[in-house]
């Protein structure tokens, strides 16, 4: 049996605070358990932090060059709680809370959004480093996680300066969201379950990189492969790969391109706040299948908002987008005429370019078992085969406590208790839900299991003197609380 008596222990570890970390955060200041948290022994990791990495707080939403698909006041929301008013006192008048307050009820761009995270996020991490008990370590990557029993045991690496910190740490709770990627081997994998297959001359892009470039460099990474011709084929049907569209033909336009093939596997579904506004559009849905039955919204989880289902609704109607003379084709793989399959396949061997918009997976450390051998965590279409406390399974079928991902590439399944259409089988991303609902389950397993030791003392201490052991409390009120409130919550923004 291996020895960890000589490795350092803490109560819970933050490993990455963009979006996710952050919420994760957020819910424990209001909530009012970050001093017993800290207590404890509170340690939050993160790569950036350093002039070289950045600040903390957006993760890299910040720097996509695209409009969200939630209006400003969905990310005011997360910032408006009565309890953290003293903490964001001093962003008031501050430009960065402003330009996204002076249109609120509009969808702002995801700069704006992650200059907004940033700040609030610097705030109330100046604020957990004065807690005894907690530690914020920025420059560090996690690199290796073992894990031994239910406890986790993580290898790091630091940035020079911070050398000298412990390169081997524990904790029976690890909230662990780096932030998600895009897989090549993993769009090819899709595409060969439909019999497609990019071309031998194809190189795959991936539509998240793509999407922080400046106009200049997106044009001089993609014209010289369409020198001996072809075509562009965008692959994905959800906001990404609409915003896509938006961007590439703008900053595509007056080139040799005038064409561009769109990928999907499902139906393009449009969102809409009721009935009325989808009749108004003109738009058929599914009653059944569509609707959300709690909220009434049409495709609340999976439909296209905002900039995205506006470029949707105009590609629909028309095949092209005006403004920039861009013809844009549309061919769904999923179920339907086998033509659909072979007009696929014509166009996958025509394009030397492939852009990748179907989905992250989560950024995850080298994972081992308690004999070091290597682990992986089973998948699910969107996602992580997780719960709704965020612990995944491996392949093998064991469910990891006190494990917690629901960060980009993770994500949660949907919770029926907030409400979702029918039709939607992924999972559920977006900076709402990130600073809202999607931690509250993880929040309130993770103190319980730190007070665990002290419940088993006090018990241990009642059977001595003879008190029953119905006495002993257990524990379940937080949960009740949490579940009550993730009850009550509204709309999230999802997706970015």
């Amino acid at each position: 049996m291996q020895d960890f008596s000589n490795i350092t222990t803490y109560g819970c570890i933050v490993a990455g605070v963009g979006p996710a970390g952050m919420g994760f955060l957020f819910n424990a200041l209001k909530n009012g358990q970050l001093p017993e948290m800290a207590r404890s022994g509170l340690l939050i990791l993160d790569a950036g932090g350093t002039p070289a990495g950045g600040r903390p707080g957006a993760g890299r939403l910040g720097e996509y060059r695209i409009t969200a698909n939630s209006v400003g006041d969905v990310f005011l929301d997360c910032l408006r709680d009565p309890v953290l008013a003293e903490f964001f006192a001093p962003l008031e008048g501050d430009s960065r809370l402003e330009a996204i307050r002076e249109k609120a009820f509009s969808a702002p761009s995801l700069e704006k959004v992650g200059a907004l995270l940033e700040a609030a996020s610097a705030l109330v991490l100046d604020y957990i480093a004065t807690l005894p008990g907690a530690e914020l370590w920025y420059g560090t990557s996690l690199d290796a996680l073992q894990r031994v029993n239910d406890s986790n045991i993580i290898t790091l690496s630091h940035v020079p300066e911070y050398a000298t910190r412990p390169l081997r740490l524990r904790t029976r709770n690890l909230v662990l969201n780096l932030g998600g990627y895009q897989s090549p081997d993993y769009l090819v994998e899709n595409l060969s379950r439909q019999g497609l297959a990019p071309s031998s001359r194809a190189r795959i892009y991936s539509g998240d990189e793509l999407l922080r470039m400046p106009e200049g460099l997106l044009r001089s990474q993609l014209l010289p492969r369409l020198r001996r011709g072809g075509r562009i084929t965008v692959i994905g049907g959800s906001h990404s790969a609409f915003s896509m569209l938006d961007v590439l033909s703008t900053a595509l336009s007056n080139t040799r391109v005038n064409e561009i093939t769109l990928l999907h596997r499902s139906p393009i579904r449009l969102f809409f706040e009721n009935a009325d506004e989808a009749l108004a559009a003109g738009y058929t849905y599914d009653p059944e299948r569509d609707v959300c039955p709690i909220s009434g919204r049409i495709n609340r989880s999976g439909g296209l908002r905002y900039r995205a289902l506006a470029i949707g609704q105009e590609i629909l109607a028309t095949g092209r987008l005006q403004d920039c003379a861009m013809d844009i084709r549309l061919i769904q793989t999923g179920p339907g005429p086998a033509q659909r399959l072979l007009e696929a396949s014509e166009v996958l061997a025509d394009s030397p370019i492939v852009i990748q918009c179907n989905g992250y997976q989560p950024i995850l450390p080298r994972m081992m078992d308690a004999e070091r051998r290597p682990m992986a965590l089973s998948e699910v279409k969107g996602g992580l085969d997780s719960n709704a406390n965020g612990n995944p399974r491996t392949l093998e079928g064991e469910r990891l406590k006190g494990l917690y991902l629901f960060g980009l590439g993770a994500g949660l399944a949907v919770n029926p208790t907030l409400g979702s259409e029918t039709a939607f089988d992924g999972r559920i991303y977006g900076v709402w839900q990130f600073h809202h609902h999607a931690s509250l389950h993880a929040l309130s397993t993770i103190m319980e299991r730190i007070a665990e030791p002290e419940k088993r003392y006090t018990a241990q201490t009642q059977r001595q003197e003879g008190t029953a052991s119905k006495d002993v409390a257990d524990g379940n009120s937080i949960t009740a609380t949490l579940t009550a409130l993730g009850d009550t919550l509204r709309e999230p923004g999802l997706a970015m």
